[in-house]
C-alpha cells in the first residue's frame, strides 16, 4: 500500500469514532460518541474518555444516593460485584471507588498543566479559520478563495494571521493536504497514525463532527466551497508545528486504582440497570393483564397520532383521560422521506431521518389568491423593514449613527422583553397572527408530477402512497377507526437559542412535522387509497375522516389544520378541540407539580405557570 493509501485508510479508521454534528438550522440531537457505539460498554468509555475527556459513569456519591434511595437492588449488586471477584461491604467499595476516581482526575490534571497551552492557542486559531470557512451567507465580507476548497483556502490566507508564531511553516504548505500530513508523521511509525489522527480529530469534536457530515451529506454549500477531514487534518498539523506542539499520542495507561475504580463503577451501572429493567417488566406486565381483563370500550370519538417523542407523553396521556380517545406513537416524519419545499421558501429542506435518503420532492402550491396576496404584503413589508436595518448596521457612512439614534429603542425592547416577556409574546403572537399561515392557503403537490427536481420524482405515485399508509397502520397495529383520525407532527416555540432547531422534530431531520401529518393525512383521505387499504385488511369506515395537526411540544398547544374537513365532521372537531384544551390545562398542572410550581399554580391557571415563561430569554 502507498503511503497515500495508508493516510487515507488511517483518517477513515479515525474518523469512525468521530460523531456527525447537523448545522444549527436543522439541527439533529444525536449521540457525538456514536462512533463507539459497537464497542463493548466499558471499552468505550475508556476510549472516549482518553480522547473526549470526561468520566463514562456515575460518580460515588450518585450511586450511594441511588443505594439509599433504594433504586439499586442489594441482590442484584451483589450478583454484578461477585462476577467481578469482589466481595465485601458496598459502602467500602464505594470509598474506594472514590479513591481510584480521585486518583485519576489528578493524573489528567498534571498532564493538562503540562501540555495543553499551546494546544489550547492552535484550537482559538484553527476555530477562527473554521468559522470564516464556514460561513452560510451571515458574514459580509467572506472569506477569500473558498471555492478552492478549506484547505488551499487555509493555505493561501493563514501566512497573513499574526496569531501564528512560526509563519515559515504554514506560508510554505504543500500543494495537497495528504503530503502536509505525510511530512507531519514521517518520524511516527505507521502504526501510531490511528491513534495521532484519532486524538487531534477528537481536540474539537463539534467541527470536526460537522465536517464529517457535511463531507458526507454533500448539498449546496459544500458543493461551492467544500471541506474534508484531511483537509482540516492537513491544517491542524501545520498549526501544531508552528506552534511547536508534540503529536505523540497519548499512551493511555491508566494506575491500578483507576482501573480498579471503573471496574466498580461498571458493577454498579450494571446493577442499577437491572434494577430499573426488572421493575419496569414487572410494570408494563401488571399493566398488559389489567388491559387483557377491561371491557372494550368501542370504537374512539378520534384516534391522535404522535410522534415517538418522550414531550407528547404527558399529553397523550390527558387527551384519552379527557374523552374516548385513542393515541399511537409513530416516528415523526410519519414514514414519508421527502425532501420538502414550503411556499416562499428559499431552499428546499430534508423532513425525514439524516439516515434516510429523501425519495420524493413535495412543494406547496396556492390556491387561495386573496389570502396569497395578503400574506405576500406581509411578507414583503417584514423583508424590506429587516433588509433596510441591517443595511444601516453594516453600511460605514450610517453604522455609527443608527446606533446612537435607535440605541434607546433597542434598550426598550430589551427591558420588555426582560421584565414583561409574556406580554410581549402576545403583541408578537398577534401580529403572527395576522399572517396567514402556508396551510390556510396552499395545497401540497402529493400526488405524482411525472417530473423530477434534481433526482428526486415530484409527489408520489398511487402504490407508493397505499405503501406508505399500510406501513403506517401495520407497524401501529391499527385495528379499528374513529370518525377523526388526527396525524399530529410537533414543532416547538422558544426565543433566544440558537438550537432551537434541535426543541423540533428530529425525525424530520430538525423541521417542524406538520408538513409530513399534512401529507400522510391527504394520502389517507383519498379513496384510492382507501379502497386499496380495505383490500389489504385495514376496515376503514366510510365516515373516516383524516386530519393533520401540530403539537408544540413547548405550550401543549396543538393546532388542526381542518380546511378540508367536511361539515358532517364539524361537531366531531370542536369537541375534539375543547377536550384538547382541557387536555392542556391538565398536562400544565401536572407539569407544574412535577417541577415544583404548584403553588404558583394555585393563584394562576396552569397554563399560565408553566407555558408562560417561554419567551423568557434566559429560560431557554
Amino acid at each position: 500500500m502507498s503511503t497515500e493509501h495508508a493516510i487515507e485508510d488511517s483518517i477513515d479508521k479515525a474518523a469512525t469514532t468521530v460523531g456527525s454534528v447537523w448545522p444549527v438550522h436543522s439541527f439533529v440531537t444525536a449521540n457525538p460518541l456514536s462512533g463507539f457505539e459497537d464497542m463493548p460498554f466499558s471499552e468505550a468509555v475508556t476510549q472516549a474518555a482518553d480522547l473526549v475527556g470526561g468520566r463514562g459513569y456515575p460518580s460515588p456519591e450518585t450511586f450511594e444516593a441511588a443505594l439509599e434511595g433504594g433504586q439499586i437492588d442489594p441482590a442484584a449488586l451483589d450478583a454484578e460485584l461477585a462476577d467481578r471477584g469482589y466481595e465485601g461491604d458496598p459502602e467500602a467499595l464505594l470509598e474506594r471507588m472514590d479513591a481510584g476516581v480521585e486518583s485519576a482526575g489528578a493524573g489528567d490534571d498534571a498532564e493538562t498543566d503540562a501540555a495543553d497551552t499551546d494546544a489550547a492557542r492552535v484550537d482559538r486559531v484553527l476555530t477562527k479559520w473554521l468559522s470564516a470557512f464556514l460561513d452560510e451567507g451571515q458574514a459580509h465580507w467572506p472569506m477569500p478563495d473558498r471555492e478552492d476548497g478549506f484547505y488551499n483556502a487555509f493555505r493561501s490566507m493563514a501566512a497573513y494571521d499574526g496569531q501564528i508564531p512560526d509563519d515559515g511553516v504554514v506560508s510554505d504548505l504543500p500543494e495537497s493536504p495528504v503530503e502536509t500530513i505525510e511530512a507531519a508523521v514521517a518520524s511516527y511509525p505507521e502504526s501510531q497514525w490511528v491513534p495521532i489522527f484519532e486524538e487531534q480529530l477528537a481536540a474539537l469534536p463539534g467541527w470536526t463532527g460537522f465536517i464529517k457530515q457535511r463531507a458526507a451529506d454533500g448539498g449546496e454549500w459544500q458543493s461551492a466551497h467544500p471541506i474534508s477531514l484531511d483537509g482540516y487534518l492537513a491544517a491542524r498539523l501545520a498549526l501544531l508545528d508552528a506552534f511547536g506542539v508534540d503529536i505523540a499520542p497519548s499512551t493511555g495507561s491508566k494506575s491500578d486504582e483507576a482501573e480498579a475504580a471503573d471496574e466498580l463503577a461498571d458493577a454498579f451501572l450494571s446493577a442499577w440497570e437491572a434494577s430499573y429493567r426488572d421493575e419496569v417488566v414487572d410494570r408494563v406486565a401488571a399493566e398488559s393483564e389489567a388491559l387483557d381483563t377491561s371491557d372494550a370500550t368501542g370504537r374512539p370519538d378520534a384516534q391522535l397520532v404522535f410522534c415517538i417523542d418522550t414531550r407528547s407523553e404527558v399529553i397523550r396521556r390527558h387527551i384519552e383521560a379527557t374523552g374516548d380517545y385513542e393515541t399511537h406513537g409513530y416516528a415523526g416524519f410519519f414514514g414519508i422521506p421527502m425532501e420538502y419545499r414550503g411556499y416562499d421558501a428559499e431552499v428546499a429542506v430534508d423532513a425525514c431521518p439524516p439516515i434516510v435518503d429523501p425519495q420524493h420532492r413535495v412543494t406547496e402550491v396556492p390556491t387561495d389568491r386573496d389570502t396569497e396576496a395578503t400574506r405576500d404584503r406581509w411578507s414583503r413589508l417584514r423583508e424590506a423593514a429587516g433588509e433596510a436595518i441591517e443595511s444601516l448596521k453594516t453600511n460605514p457612512a450610517t453604522a455609527f449613527g443608527f446606533v446612537e439614534s435607535a440605541g434607546s429603542g433597542y434598550g426598550l425592547a430589551l427591558a420588555a422583553r426582560t421584565l414583561v416577556p409574556g406580554r410581549v409574546s402576545d403583541l408578537l403572537g398577534t401580529a403572527d397572527d395576522a399572517v396567514p399561515d402556508n396551510h390556510e392557503f396552499c395545497d401540497q403537490v402529493v400526488h405524482h408530477q411525472h417530473s423530477y427536481a434534481g433526482d428526486l420524482p415530484v409527489g408520489l405515485t398511487d402504490d407508493e402512497k397505499v405503501e406508505y399508509a399500510a406501513n403506517a397502520f401495520g407497524l401501529m397495529g391499527w385495528e379499528e377507526f374513529g370518525r377523526l383520525v388526527v396525524f399530529t407532527g410537533h414543532a416547538s416555540e422558544t426565543a433566544n437559542n440558537p438550537y432551537d432547531s434541535s426543541l423540533d422534530c428530529g425525525a424530520c431531520a430538525g423541521h417542524p412535522g406538520g408538513p409530513n401529518a399534512r401529507v400522510l393525512a391527504a394520502i389517507c383521505n383519498d379513496e384510492t387509497v382507501k379502497a386499496e387499504l380495505r383490500d389489504r385488511g385495514f376496515d376503514i369506515p366510510e365516515d373516516t375522516v383524516f386530519v393533520a395537526g401540530e403539537h408544540n411540544t413547548t405550550t401543549d398547544e396543538i393546532e388542526l389544520y381542518d380546511g378540508d374537513v367536511p361539515e358532517s365532521h364539524a361537531e366531531d372537531l370542536d369537541q375534539l378541540r375543547a377536550d384538547l384544551a382541557v387536555a392542556r390545562e391538565h398536562a400544565a398542572a401536572e407539569r407544574a407539580e412535577t417541577m415544583g410550581a404548584g403553588g404558583s399554580a394555585a393563584s394562576s391557571p396552569p397554563t399560565m405557570t408553566m407555558y408562560g415563561t417561554r419567551s423568557v430569554w434566559a429560560s431557554r
